[in-house]
């Protein structure tokens, strides 16, 4: 019986390496073709890591908040004082404009408000005036207006543009506001302290010593010029003696 033998592998060994395949230089162009590039691949990955968080808000850190906050707060605080102060550091309030226009406890009727041609600013074309610079410091000063047409109104000024009285049209178109010196002075008695039925109420009384009065009628038109003026020219502002002089 003959011997089964199996015959002899080569011997790989002694074979020449092959390069690998991605050892081998291709060409520019066939390199470009071979690996194109994949959208993404260069980007720098977005994490979530705490160092990505601590590098986000650095330049947070860097910035002094309170040095922040103190300078918003010192614009509010300035802007709030100028707001405040804007009435006392004018060039001229509207006492001191209409104080040459305006002859004392007068009150004279407004011509009709046009462009270039207004005495006070921001005075409506719609309104017709009439105006009164007051002093109570001899006596007494009693202001008669009718309000009888819708949108027209009575306002008492000090001399600093503060509102110290205001009325508008309401049921009881007449209104009489007696002005009294500041000084407290006596002016007398009432004639309800002395017994008597006072006949002239007047619908307010304040203390001031200087001002002014501006009463404003609506103007409706050419066919209601004439009634405006006779209620602008019936408007009074007169001082008056005391009570029981």
């Amino acid at each position: 019986m003959k011997e089964f033998r199996l015959p002899k592998l080569p011997n790989f060994d002694r074979l020449p390496k092959l390069p690998r395949p991605g050892s081998i230089p291709l060409p520019k162009r066939l390199a470009a073709l071979a690996a194109p590039p994949i959208p993404g691949r260069n980007e720098t990955p977005v994490t979530n890591s705490p160092g990505a968080l601590q590098s986000l808000l650095k330049p947070l850190r860097a910035i002094n908040w309170r040095i922040i906050f103190a300078a918003l707060t010192g614009m509010a605080i300035l802007h709030i004082v100028a707001t405040l102060a804007a009435p006392y550091l004018a060039m001229a309030t509207a006492f001191e404009r209409m104080r040459a226009a305006l002859p004392v406890n007068t009150m004279v009727a407004m011509p009709q408000i046009e462009p270039g041609a207004q005495p006070l600013p921001y005075l409506s074309p719609a309104l017709r005036y009439a105006m009164c610079r007051f002093d109570s410091s001899k006596a007494p000063v009693q202001i008669d207006a009718e309000l009888n047409a819708l949108g027209s109104s009575l306002t008492i000024y000090s001399t600093d543009g503060e509102a110290l009285y205001a009325a508008a049209a309401s049921e009881s178109p007449s209104y009489r506001v007696k002005i009294l010196p500041t000084d407290g002075r006596f002016l007398g008695l009432t004639p309800e302290a002395r017994g008597l039925q006072n006949k002239e109420v007047p619908s307010a009384t304040i203390q001031a010593q200087r001002g002014l009065v501006v009463l404003a009628i609506p103007e409706h038109g050419q066919s209601y010029q004439r009634i405006v003026q006779q209620t602008l020219d019936a408007a009074s502002c007169r001082a008056v003696p005391a009570a029981g002089s």
